[in-house]
Order: C-alpha cells, then sequence, then structure tokens
C-alpha cells in the first residue's frame, strides 16, 4: 500500500507500514535519518522508500518473528547537527533497533558516535566518506567508500588522457573528504585548479571567470547536491569552457538534467550500476512511489540495508549487540543490489563501479571498471543491466583504521560464527 508522508517542522513522523502484524504481537522499531528536505531531498525520498518497500514486504509476510515492523523517520537536512539530533530522539527516546542511515556523510558522521554509545547498529545505504570506515564497530554501510572510487577515477583519468584537473570543491564532510582521497590518488601536481565552496553556493561565475585563464583536460564538480553541481555545470558552459566534466555519485541523478539542463550533457559519472533498472523490483518501486527523483539503484541499497538487518533479528539477533555481531559475522547477503557482506570495519564488499554518461536526458553505463584488471573494459553505451565489476579492499588495508577493540569484537564474532557452523 502506498504511503503518504508528512513532514511537520523538526518533527518526525512514525510511519507505519499498512499489513497487520504477525500472531506474537509487538512492534519492531527501525529508525531512518535522511535529508527530506532541501537540496539533498531527491536521495532522502528515493531511500526512504526503499526502507518502507523493504518494511511493506516484511509486514505482508509476517513481520519480524511474529511483530510488525514500524518506521520511524527523521530528517537529517543533510547536516550533522540536524542528524545528530535524529539520532538522539531514536536511540535514546524511540529505542529503535536499529537505524538505516544517514545519507549524506555528514549524517552519517554525526549520527554514529549516539549509535554507538548506545549500542545500536546503524547502517547507511548512501554515504561514502572514507572516515567512515573507523566510525565504530556499530556502524555499517552498503555502498562503498570513496576511498575505492578514486582509485577507479584516477584509472580512468589515466585512460582517458586526463593529466590536469580543474576541482571545484563544496566544503561539506562528503566533498571535502572526495577531494583529500582524489588529490591523494590523482597527485597533486594534477590538480591545477583547486578552490573550495561555502555548502549550498549557486554563484561560481567568478570561479568560472578565473578558470578560463587556466589550462586543464577536465573539470570535475566535487558537490554535496545535485542542485549545486547544476550550478557549477550551468556556469562552467556559460564561459564557452568546452572541456569534459567527471564526477561521482552526486552526478549520477536523473534530477540533474531536469536542473542544468544542455549544460549536463555527456558528463561522465563514476559510481555503483544502476541495481535494479528494468527489474520487477524497479516495476514495483514505480507502482507504489513513483519513479525515484535520483536513481533506483538508491531504492535498492537502501532496500537491502533494510532487508539485511531484517535477516539478523529473522535468525534471532534482537539487539544492537548481537545484530551487530550478526552482521559482522555474515558471509552473504543475496540482495538487489547483489551479493555482499561486510569487512572488519563494517564497509560492504561486492560493490564496484562503472562509467556512466549523460545523454539525451538519460544515464547509460558506457564502461565498466575494475581495480584489478590492468585496464578497464568498454562495453559500449547501454542501458545498465545492474553488472558491474567487483572490487574488494587490499587485504590488510582497512584493519589499520578501525581501532583495536572494535576489530577485536568484531573478528571475535566472525570466528564464533565459523566455529558453530
Amino acid at each position: 500500500m502506498k504511503k503518504h508522508i508528512a513532514l511537520v517542522g523538526l518533527l518526525a513522523i512514525a510511519l507505519s507500514a499498512c499489513q497487520p502484524a504477525g500472531q506474537g504481537g509487538g512492534t519492531i522499531k527501525l529508525g531512518y535519518i535522511g535529508p527530506l528536505t532541501g537540496d539533498a531531498a531527491s536521495y532522502g525520498k528515493d531511500t526512504l522508500n526503499g526502507v518502507l518497500f523493504a518494511v511493506e514486504e516484511l509486514n505482508a509476510a509476517g513481520g519480524i518473528n511474529g511483530k510488525k515492523v514500524e518506521v520511524i523517520a527523521e530528517d537529517g537536512k543533510c547536516t550533522g547537527a540536524d542528524s545528530a539530533s535524529a539520532a538522539q530522539k531514536l536511540v535514546n527516546v524511540d529505542n529503535v533497533s536499529a537505524i538505516i542511515g544517514g545519507q549524506c556523510s555528514g549524517e552519517t558522521l554525526a549520527a554514529a558516535p549516539i549509535a554507538e554509545a548506545g549500542k545500536v547498529v546503524l547502517i547507511s545505504p548512501f554515504s561514502s566518506s572514507p572516515d567512515i570506515t573507523q566510525a565504530g564497530e556499530y556502524i555499517f554501510r552498503d555502498y562503498p567508500s570513496d576511498a575505492l572510487k578514486t582509485k577507479a577515477i584516477a584509472r580512468f583519468f589515466a585512460e582517458k588522457g586526463y593529466k590536469k584537473v580543474a576541482l571545484i570543491t563544496e566544503n561539506t564532510d562528503f566533498a571535502s573528504a572526495f577531494r583529500t582521497s582524489l588529490t591523494k590518488d590523482l597527485g597533486e601536481d594534477a590538480i591545477v585548479f583547486d578552490e573550495m565552496v561555502d555548502p549550498g553556493t549557486k554563484d561560481f561565475r567568478t570561479l568560472m571567470t578565473r578558470l578560463k585563464k587556466v589550462e586543464f583536460d577536465v573539470f570535475f564538480p566535487n558537490a554535496q547536491t545535485d542542485a549545486v553541481m547544476a550550478a557549477m555545470l550551468q556556469q562552467l558552459r556559460e564561459q564557452k569552457l568546452a572541456q569534459p566534466v567527471v564526477s561521482h555519485d552526486v552526478g549520477d541523478s536523473l534530477t540533474l538534467p531536469e536542473i542544468a539542463k544542455d549544460a549536463v550533457e555527456g558528463m561522465y559519472v563514476i559510481n555503483v550500476p544502476a541495481f535494479g533498472e528494468g527489474t520487477g523490483f524497479e516495476a514495483k518501486v514505480i507502482q507504489t512511489y513513483g519513479k525515484p527523483q535520483a536513481t533506483i539503484a538508491i531504492v535498492a541499497h537502501a532496500y537491502d540495508a533494510t532487508m539485511v538487518v531484517a535477516d539478523a533479528m529473522k535468525a534471532g539477533a534482537m539487539n544492537g549487540t548481537a545484530i551487530k555481531d550478526a552482521l559482522a559475522a555474515l558471509t552473504n547477503h543475496v540482495g538487489i543490489i547483489g551479493d555482499f557482506h561486510f569487512d572488519v570495519n563494517g564497509d560492504v564488499v561486492g560493490v564496484g563501479y562503472v562509467v556512466k554518461q549523460h545523454q539525451g536526458g538519460k544515464i547509460v553505463k558506457v564502461q565498466e571498471l575494475s581495480l584489478d584488471a590492468p585496464s578497464a573494459t568498454a562495453t559500449g553505451a547501454t542501458v545498465e543491466d545492474g553488472s558491474g565489476a567487483v572490487m574488494e579492499k587490499e587485504p590488510g588495508a582497512a584493519m589499520e583504521k578501525k581501532p583495536a577493540s572494535a576489530m577485536e569484537k568484531k573478528g571475535d564474532a566472525m570466528e564464533k560464527a565459523a566455529s558453530s557452523k
């Protein structure tokens, strides 16, 4: 059944699925944090729909161990302050079993210490900042870290012969961390224009005038939201700067062509595949909620994040520590985004990257990327079918980042699970 969401000021609205509860009675509460208002609302609405869709399916099948599942949604507004307030409420007032969120990396980083202190699992379906890798032992994500993505971008730039990069960065947790990782993988000498702007900036004309005097091969709009990215692209083209443009997952939005118009045409996007595209999952989502505002892949990641927690609870993990241990011990979850599990830091393993391009108002896959292969394999311009290269972190690389206590606990959980099989 389709649900309608009403947001009243700073208050969150509890969203219950419409199917009857199971025979066991009682309710399991899942929290959600994401940007439901503001420039990043398209991501929030898509991910919330993914959570709600999963919960509808769960409740239609009898809930979790006979208990109805309820979603309590909070508007994180893509800011740390709002997300922290949301997490405090979900953990300390609503007593949720787990939190799906945040979506913006700043939301996740702000909510993580609160979830960690409350021993509540927080799993993000969309946050990619490398800083989340060391956010805590109760923090997971089924969306890959930008520490991998910037390596894939460096490979793509090398193949294209892009040696001089112009970069404008919005000063947010996500974009700033991405800038650091990209600069490391490209090398500082490759960045010939490097400017940072305040969050929400929409006027780039002065910077674009300066950029006209710089020799560069490619422009990278490192924005937090598609609204800010659209402004960058439009003003780049207003200055008759015709260099190619490459961006990250923020550019993987069907809202962008509506805002930026022709300025986005031809822009490359390095991101996860369009999981769920052209499938029955997408058809059901559209029938229930309408077309995704950004991309069906975001809906799929949120759906899978909800389902992997639900599976842990169905298996008997009914408190935060037990859910955390179950996710840490997971060897494989078959989801809409494919087969995946989590490494010792809670980062997803099994999700790779592809190159996409904006063409005529659509986003199509033009190439697969792999960190392991000697070169990427061009596949031609085809609409994505959800396939993509699988990339895992280098052995031992993640082990150095997590606090020892967290690693030991997760490792113990995995050893116990292995010995019980």
